[in-house]
């Protein structure tokens, strides 16, 4: 069981870490080469999830609850 989400966390890590590099460089092949960024995700990627999920959980909860007090006062 703890393989099958050490596999997915760093998966799930490595996904997010090729988009940011696409959206930072685009699709040039001279960019940043993310070696040591793969190297900090193999030995740190459940730790890495689960504070981008729970980063990610409360920045969307928190913005859903500024557009309800928005259209609650209009």
């Amino acid at each position: 069981m703890f393989w099958i989400i050490y596999v997915l966390s760093v998966v799930y890590c490595i996904w997010r870490m090729t988009r940011s590099y696409i959206k930072k460089y685009g699709k040039d092949p001279v960019g940043a080469t993310p070696g040591l960024e793969t190297l900090a995700i193999i030995v740190m990627a459940p730790v890495m999830m689960i504070v981008d999920v729970t980063l990610t959980w409360i920045r969307l909860y928190s913005e859903a609850e500024n557009a309800r007090r928005k259209n609650s006062s209009l």
